[in-house]
């Protein structure tokens, strides 16, 4: 239950007629809970095709599949996304929470995670890389952590022989 894969789409590849009819031609040939699968709308230019993007992401939260912003609060990401599209979250932009030692930095991490929870939505802060971000939004209530704090990138394998241990009891397959 505390487990889920990303998967990050530009903008442009969202806004593909096809794109929630072959994702979903893909998730069938695998069986796995779809609520543990999210879509990251990742930061870049500006789409053309919003109607496009969103009618996408409706058939994709019918089949179960989460989405979310990424790198929310840098960029091209704004809260224009959050009323124009069907999101379940955010993933706050790791330059918001590397501030959150100012006192600047952690009204806006305090803001956003707030209006994220008045819309009902997941609040993410990716980045984290010490137990004093940890603590800072855990204090704010920011909803899922994620960043070097807990984990560096590892080859497949590695990852894979983790997951199974910490997730399923065992080690190597």
């Amino acid at each position: 239950e505390d487990f889920f894969i990303s998967c990050n789409f530009s903008r442009e590849t969202f806004e593909a007629e096809d794109f929630a009819q072959k994702s979903i031609e893909i998730m069938q040939e695998y069986q796995f809970p779809r609520e543990l699968l999210i879509f990251e709308l990742t930061e870049s230019a500006l789409a053309h095709q919003l109607e496009q993007i969103r009618s996408n992401m409706h058939t994709l939260k019918a089949y179960g599949v989460s989405i979310i912003l990424d790198d929310f609060g840098e960029g091209f990401t704004s809260f224009a996304d959050l009323q124009q599209y069907p999101v379940d979250g955010i993933k706050l932009d790791k330059g918001l929470v590397d501030n959150n030692q100012t006192e600047n930095g952690i009204a806006i991490l305090r803001a956003m995670v707030q209006v994220g929870h008045d819309l009902g939505i997941t609040i993410l802060a990716e980045g984290v890389e010490d137990d004093d971000q940890v603590q800072a939004l855990c204090q704010i209530h920011c909803d899922v952590i994620q960043g070097y704090q807990f984990y560096l990138p590892m080859p497949q394998n590695e990852a894979k022989d983790k997951i199974l241990e910490q997730f399923c009891g065992v080690g190597e397959l």
